[in-house]
């Protein structure tokens, strides 16, 4: 979810280790760092948003012009973005869900929007709290570099099967 040298990471589909995982179904041991090289979109990379813990899962968003409004340091949709990365990677990492054969996307975000962050950075901090059949739901907090809480989120994510989806590898599965 970073960029190196200017440049866009590859999509998951283009690291062999993360490729190799999804065509096993399971994406819950697979070590931080190769996550972090295979969970990648445009849109992670333009924000800044980076992977930093799974467990629980932990991204941070900079707080940077990318991400701000004309009345604070944080918009509004630039934090929705970053509970729902969050939420999925904890789903896709749980090992509650054979992720070679579902794709997984949010279907209904619930988020409080507590307060402006201060600081640098902004870390939700996601857990899965009921995985079913065809759906998983999230709890997510969004704290500051001060350690207080700026929003929170309930998430429900669907599982899709791949057949159809649009992309390759998680690219194609809303994470």
């Amino acid at each position: 979810m970073t960029v190196t040298g200017g440049r866009p990471e590859p999509s998951p589909a283009g690291d062999p280790a993360v490729a190799a995982r999804l065509a096993e179904g399971s994406l819950a041991d697979v070590p931080l760092a190769v996550l972090q090289a295979g969970l990648r979109l445009p849109l992670h990379d333009h924000l800044g948003l980076e992977l930093t813990g799974l467990r629980p899962v932990v991204v941070e968003l900079p707080l940077t012009d990318r991400c701000r409004t004309q009345a604070g340091p944080l918009h509004g949709g630039a934090l929705a973005t970053l509970v729902d990365v969050a939420g999925n990677v904890a789903v896709a990492t749980s090992g509650a869900v054979d992720v070679s054969r579902y794709g997984l996307v949010t279907v209904r975000a619930e988020i409080d929007f507590r307060a402006q962050p201060t600081g640098e950075r902004v870390r939700a901090e996601a857990e899965v709290v009921e995985v079913g059949r065809r759906s998983a739901r999230t709890e997510c907090v969004v704290r500051d570099d001060a350690g207080r809480v700026v929003g929170r989120a309930t998430l429900t994510t669907r599982m899709l099967p791949r057949a159809g989806l649009p992309g390759t590898g998680l690219a194609g599965a809303g994470c």
